[in-house]
């Protein structure tokens, strides 16, 4: 029982949901409690499908469609896969020559970073763990790509399909690998965790290896319940206390950068292409699923749901960002 309620009073906590609460409250606010669609970026869209592929091939049964990808040097020599890839690239509507390449690419390098880590031992794939801690208390949940044991080491690996590698203060003190190395330590005892962020999109050189001593992973844990603390009892004043656009003194694609320059949706650059902005910052229409309850189910930018009996679909319409209203002002939704 004591379980049970420590998990209804706390709100799961992950590196991903820590990030965008520390970069941007009313981002957080948007994605966490007004549940807006998510608009995937392109390199989100293709790091899902090299993730759904490197799934696929960790299976002993595809072990030879493994060989003949990296035998030939594309994925083109294996059916299932480009069946695979093929498919989703449809899903997510970028299926395109230019994107099957690089999806090639990307995929090639993680198949020839060690991917069966030679000499450990695979613990899973999209290893899902959930850690409910009371002293200090915290509660995070979320997925491993790859957990492998060496003797007392724990090697986790993590597909990134980003532009850019890790650097500075986000390479020395990378939020997501701590969470992975104390989830390590609270699941299997104690082991010597290593994190290895691996970038797809940098065939030369990949990877990136973090550990973590004790004393940062117990500092961790008290940041943890601090934060704990904040989402519990998380309200619309709070997201209107740390904009982005405030944020000044900032290091890489932080602060002003995250909301982009665009004044208006569907701004475009002097080369033609879409100006990019912040998701959250004008205002757009979209659909949720709501049941019987009244609590939201899904929601998306498109009226693509196929609502139960005791379902039901609602049009609505958000706002924008507060910090952007002047913008806003200057269009319509209509």
């Amino acid at each position: 029982m004591e379980e049970q309620n420590l998990k209804q009073e706390n709100q799961s906590l992950s590196a991903s949901k820590i990030k965008k609460l520390e970069d941007c409250s009313w981002s957080y606010w948007c994605t966490y409690h007004l549940k807006l669609p998510d608009k995937s970026n392109l390199g989100a869209q293709l790091g899902t499908i090299c993730h759904l592929v490197f799934e696929m091939l960790l299976n002993p049964r595809h072990l030879k469609s493994y060989q003949r990808i990296v035998k030939n040097k594309s994925i083109d020599a294996d059916k299932g896969c480009v069946k695979l890839i093929k498919k989703h690239l449809d899903l997510q509507k970028v299926n395109t020559p230019e994107n099957y390449i690089l999806l090639d690419q990307m995929i090639l390098v993680g198949l020839k970073s060690d991917f069966f880590v030679k000499g450990a031992k695979l613990l899973g794939a999209e290893y899902a763990f959930e850690i409910k801690n009371e002293s200090p208390n915290y509660y995070i949940k979320g997925f491993i790509d790859k957990p492998y044991r060496r003797g007392n080491k724990i090697i986790i690996d993590d597909f990134k399909s980003s532009k850019k590698k890790f650097e500075g203060e986000e390479k020395d003190s990378n939020l997501q690998a701590m969470i992975y190395s104390l989830a390590a330590k609270k699941i299997w005892g104690e082991v010597e965790p290593e994190v290895r962020f691996i970038f797809l999109r940098f065939s030369d050189d990949p990877m990136v290896k973090l550990k973590f001593n004790e004393e940062s992973l117990k500092g961790l844990e008290y940041y943890l319940e601090y934060t704990q603390q904040r989402v519990n009892s998380f309200t619309e004043e709070d997201a209107k206390k740390h904009f982005a656009f405030n944020q000044t003194n900032v290091e890489g694609f932080k602060g002003k950068l995250m909301c982009g320059f665009a004044k208006y949706p569907g701004q475009k650059k002097k080369d033609g292409n879409l100006m990019w902005h912040c998701p959250h910052k004008f205002p757009y229409k979209y659909y949720v699923l709501k049941d019987k309850d009244n609590k939201t189910l899904k929601s998306s930018l498109e009226n693509n749901f196929k609502p139960k009996t005791d379902e039901k679909v609602l049009e609505l319409e958000y706002a924008g960002c507060p910090i952007h209203k002047p913008a806003i002002d200057s269009f319509s939704l209509d």
